[in-house]
């Protein structure tokens, strides 16, 4: 059940970013769930978690990758967007990777990696990843449609439901997959380009009317709902 709502949560953001998108203050409003809820995916679980498997070159990996956007596109300045492009492309296979643990997340029973972390699954984090992979779901289509077009974008969910799944019905061997240094270097690599994009967005288009958008009221509630999404609903779950 767990993973067909995660499913269902995944495929419909995009309609709803769709139907958001005509209204400006809704506009605004999804924008910051999708800003806040990526930052925090990645900065409050995707990180952390490479770091405590990847070591202190997982923290190496991540600079590389807050580096790699910039030194991409001085190099091939006159093709930003191209080097947008393959940023984005970068990001969306560390989505996938992360497909997987959410896939185990949302697995019944538990399981423990070799060091003896719990890797929650049944537990109530698999709500927590039903409901972030709503705004996971726009984020993917936000980014990847405007750029690659709709096919492109779609193919990007398949394959995020296909790992996702596989995760699921295979956790025990995903968890070996997923505990091992490479994995986690990866991660750590492609968290320092998300914040890249989540910082700046696809396009870089930093124009006034772009900025008074995003300072509206109905961004700020967004953060808000963003915010309890990740640190809330975890807890609340758990009584």
């Amino acid at each position: 059940m767990m993973l067909l709502l995660s499913i269902l949560a995944l495929a419909i953001g995009p309609f709803i970013y769709e139907l958001g998108r005509r209204q400006p203050k809704v506009r605004q409003f999804l924008d910051g769930l999708i800003f806040i809820t990526i930052a925090g995916i990645v900065c409050i679980h995707i990180i952390p978690e490479a770091i405590t498997t990847g070591g202190n070159t997982a923290i190496v990996f991540l600079l590389l990758g807050l580096a790699f956007p910039v030194v991409l596109e001085h190099r091939f300045h006159d093709a930003v967007p191209q080097a947008h492009g393959f940023i984005l492309v970068l990001a969306a296979l560390g989505m996938t990777v992360h497909a997987a643990l959410d896939g185990i997340a949302l697995a019944p029973g538990s399981a423990i990696d070799p060091s003896g972390i719990v890797l929650f699954g049944g537990s109530p984090l698999a709500l927590s990843v039903v409901l972030h992979r709503l705004p996971v779901g726009m984020a993917i289509w936000w980014s990847l449609r405007p750029a690659f077009g709709k096919t492109v974008a779609i193919g990007a969910f398949a394959l995020v439901i296909a790992v996702t799944a596989a995760a699921y019905f295979l956790a025990a061997s995903f968890i070996e997959y997923a505990a091992t240094a490479s994995v986690a270097w990866f991660q750590a690599f492609v968290s320092g380009s998300l914040v890249h994009v989540i910082a700046f967005g696809v396009s870089h288009e930093h124009e006034a009317e772009g900025e008074s958008r995003r300072q509206g009221w109905p961004y700020r509630v967004g953060i808000l709902v963003g915010l309890f999404l990740i640190f809330t609903v975890p807890h609340v779950a758990m009584h």
